[in-house]
């Protein structure tokens, strides 16, 4: 008795896993199967799914995955570019500090809408974390929706008994060409002039906002800082071409030109090609002629600035691009063209006598003068000068 029971309860499990594959796999109604389908079902049962085991569970994770995405809007790849560096900046453990500087330094190169409001909070914090977090918001010049908001908290931040706080703050205004910093960043330079140590940052900052209340003082620089903040104020100075106000840029350039050391010489120059004013071609001219043979074919160095406070990262190339002091000066010639009368009297003698000397000698120098001075020729016209008498 105990075997025939066991026989017909294996019989069910069998019709019921029968009944399965026939209406979900065959499309059938296990109700109105017929008896002679009970062989059918059996058989039902020892078929092979269609569809493995490892691909239906592949399939359902990226299913998940995607809906779980989807649900906290991609909360995984926010976490990795941006969360974590968020996580970083909380607690005030000194021990933490070099990490919470280097999450700020990480979230001023991302752009999510979560890392504004994050970086003005730390502002808000004050110390070397408001400080770093007055410098990333400077990054953030592209991010217009933002500007209102965060020139707000930088001009807050320059009322800070913090000079370090200031600091960072006057400069991250003047990226964003906040013309209103001028008195302050000049009140920065002097106390610097004065201390003896220039912060070249200083310097890019006054080539940022271009106000002519600035060039006092970055001639000063000029004229008595050490030598790569000369560079830079030689550069500053150029950057207010535009200005009406600013006269006589190429003067307080070329006054400093005959006793700078050689690498102010060379930013000078460059410097006097971008402001292209006439007058310096006499300058350019003496430069060549006081220059030694090395000097000449000695490439002038492109100056760095970096703006991060550390001074690591977020760099600004100056004086590019790069080739040697010769080259620098005829470009700077090319790029002034002399036109007046009283100019071309002494540029065009000048390189007749260049073309001459070193006609045939194996270098480009007198075919680099002839260039310029068929250049000069085929601009003038004669015919305006008065006639002799």
């Amino acid at each position: 008795m105990r075997g025939r029971g066991r026989r017909r309860a294996a019989r069910r499990r069998v019709h019921v896993r029968g009944a399965f594959r026939l209406t979900h796999l065959q499309g059938k109604d296990p109700k109105y199967a017929k008896a002679s389908d009970e062989a059918a079902m059996v058989a039902a049962t020892m078929q092979r799914s269609s569809v493995s085991f490892p691909i239906v569970l592949l399939l359902s994770g990226g299913l998940t995955y995607l809906l779980f995405n989807f649900v906290n809007q991609d909360f995984n790849s926010y976490y990795r570019r941006v969360g974590i560096h968020v996580g970083s900046l909380r607690g005030d453990d000194p021990e933490n500090q070099p990490r919470r500087l280097q999450a700020i330094a990480e979230l001023s190169v991302r752009r999510h809408p979560t890392i504004v409001p994050t970086l003005r909070q730390q502002l808000a914090r004050g110390g070397e974390v408001g400080a770093w977090a007055a410098w990333a918001l400077g990054r953030f010049i592209d991010v217009t929706s933002e500007r209102k908001a965060i020139l707000g908290d930088l001009r807050a931040a320059l009322k800070s008994p913090d000079p370090s706080l200031r600091r960072e703050a006057l400069i991250s205004l003047a990226r964003y060409q906040d013309r209103e910093v001028a008195d302050p960043l000049v009140g920065e330079l002097e106390r610097d002039l004065a201390a003896g140590v220039i912060d070249r940052r200083l310097l890019i900052a006054a080539g940022y906002i271009q106000v002519p209340k600035l060039l006092p003082v970055l001639q000063q620089v000029l004229q008595r800082g050490d030598e790569r903040a000369q560079r830079v104020a030689a550069w500053a100075i150029a950057q207010h071409r535009d200005q009406r106000e600013a006269k006589d840029l190429d003067t307080m350039l070329t006054d400093r030109l005959p006793s700078a050391a050689f690498p102010v010489r060379c930013a000078i120059v460059f410097s006097l090609g971008i402001l292209g004013n006439e007058r310096a071609n006499v300058p350019l001219m003496h430069a060549y002629d006081t220059a030694t043979p090395e000097e000449r074919t000695t490439t002038c160095p492109v100056e760095v600035v970096y703006l991060r406070p550390d001074g690591q990262q977020d760099h600004f190339d100056l004086l590019l691009p790069v080739d040697n002091y010769e080259n620098h000066i005829f470009k700077g010639l090319g790029q002034i063209r002399a036109t007046s009368p009283e100019i071309r009297a002494e540029v065009e003698p000048w390189l007749e006598r260049l073309v001459a000397a070193h006609k045939g000698d194996g270098t480009l120098k007198a075919e680099r003068a002839q260039s310029l001075l068929d250049g000069i020729r085929s601009a003038r016209d004669d015919s305006k000068l008065a006639a002799p008498e």
